[in-house]
């Protein structure tokens, strides 16, 4: 093979490689400040611990759901009433349907599911869905609520993630996976997200730092 040919293949590799984060998946590196801080995430439970309204009411409901679960936006909003049912040891459980297509469970807490319900019972209807649209000028039955317009409810929290990006559903999810896995260990995150190992959970959510300075000690 011909030096020019050599050199026209490795330009042609160079430009076929994948060039890192902007072609990655969102869930695909580990970079610093996906997720909300601690004080963030306090404030916001705090902004919606009194609801008056009926967005009110929906916005504690989401933000307990997704902090709890860690559930995928389309996970969400695809929540039904009839999915519910309670696991032989006591818990809540919903079945949904996983990224991939295969059903997954999640454990709803009693705290959760209460704001749910409070919040159905201020919108006046009765759906199997646990999330609804708003109701429309024209007086038309509500449909169940879209991953648009979650990723629209989320956004207008108006809180910045670490990296200072406008929060959004899978800045939630992220918050919940790196608590979890820091507080309770790559098992435990691992179930709560549904992933399919623990490698999976501990590869995307670890920080990419840690604080040594008090087990490296010499004196």
């Amino acid at each position: 093979m011909s030096s020019r040919s050599n050199v026209v293949n490795i330009i042609d590799y160079q430009n076929r490689r994948p060039t890192g984060p902007k072609n990655s998946d969102p869930e695909s590196g580990i970079m610093l400040g996906k997720g909300l801080t601690d004080q963030t995430m306090i404030e916001l439970v705090r902004r919606f611990s009194e609801p008056t309204m009926e967005r009110d009411y929906r916005n504690r409901a989401l933000l307990s759901l997704m902090s709890k679960t860690g559930l995928r936006a389309k996970e969400i909003v695809s929540l039904k009433f009839s999915h519910l049912f309670q696991a032989p040891s006591g818990e809540m459980l919903i079945s949904y349907i996983k990224k991939g297509g295969r059903t997954g469970f999640s454990v709803i807490s009693e705290e959760t599911l209460e704001f749910i319900r409070e919040y159905h019972s201020i919108t006046g209807e009765s759906h199997d869905y646990f999330f609804l649209s708003l109701p429309s000028r024209n007086g038309t039955s509500r449909s169940n609520l879209s991953t648009r317009g979650l990723q629209l409810i989320v956004n207008s929290w108006r809180v910045k993630t670490c990296s200072g990006r406008l929060v959004h559903p899978h800045a939630i999810r992220h918050t919940t996976g790196a608590k979890l896995l820091e507080t309770s260990g790559s098992i435990a995150a691992q179930k709560v997200l549904g992933h399919s190992t623990p490698v999976t959970t501990s590869k995307y959510y670890t920080k990419p730092y840690f604080d040594g300075s008090k087990y490296l000690t010499w004196e």
